[in-house]
């Protein structure tokens, strides 16, 4: 078996919340929380790897979500 690292092999970036799952009340975690906490461990293993996590990010297609802004309710 090669140590190639193939974008097969990657691990994938974690799946982002959909905005409309946030409630914008500046809840503590937030689901957007989890989502951060996940995104920084796909980084650390993307940079374990030897790569860089934003060229990855770009040659998958894939992006990092953002948290929504909180309502002013």
């Amino acid at each position: 078996m090669s140590g190639r690292v193939t974008s097969a092999s990657l691990p994938a970036p974690p799946i982002a919340p959909e905005p409309e799952n946030c409630c914008r009340r500046g809840c503590s975690p937030c689901i957007f929380d989890y989502y951060q906490a996940a995104f920084d461990k796909w980084e650390d293993k993307i940079r374990a790897l030897g790569l860089s996590p934003e060229d990855v990010l770009a040659s998958t297609g894939a992006t990092r979500a953002s948290r929504p802004p909180l309502s002013s309710l």
